[in-house]
């Protein structure tokens, strides 16, 4: 299964779930495949520091750069995971079509919680919002599975 993890910038959260779902992937020894892409990006822009040490203990993100999201993204995926409802709001204008494989991170672990972009906060906040991301991931696992 192709994911795609999509968030505003591709900075902070979507790169931390891209992460830390190939990191899942990986032990779980599976072969789902995990992309990430933002709707408002400086394409090329480095991952923040507080997001690659917020999910250092599981997966390595400095070497992320951040990319838009694309047609060529969009018709890749099997799901398209946005992490709050205004993300998933702007692909479905977007992407009309494809409506039936998009998502938020919250609806697809069936919490229907919202990801909060932690951007320009301290680090507890980074850490918490992975560990949320984490947590959402192990939750929605089970889908891949069918």
């Amino acid at each position: 299964m192709n994911v795609l993890f999509v968030c505003t910038g591709n900075t902070c959260r979507s790169p931390m779930a891209e992460g830390l779902f190939r990191a899942i992937n990986e032990a779980k020894h599976e072969n789902h495949l995990a992309l990430s892409a933002g709707l408002f990006t400086a394409p090329g822009a480095e991952p923040t520091p507080n997001a690659v040490k917020a999910v250092a203990a599981d997966v390595d993100i400095s070497e992320h750069r951040s990319r838009a999201v694309s047609p060529k993204f969009i018709d890749a995926a099997d799901v398209v995971i946005g992490m709050t409802t205004d993300h998933k709001n702007v692909l479905l204008r977007q992407y009309p079509f494809d409506k039936d494989k998009i998502f938020t991170l919250g609806e697809w672990a069936g919490t229907n919680e919202e990801v909060e972009d932690p951007f320009g906060q301290d680090q507890s906040v980074y850490d918490a919002c992975a560990a949320q991301i984490k947590q959402l991931l192990e939750k929605g696992w089970t889908k891949l599975e069918k």
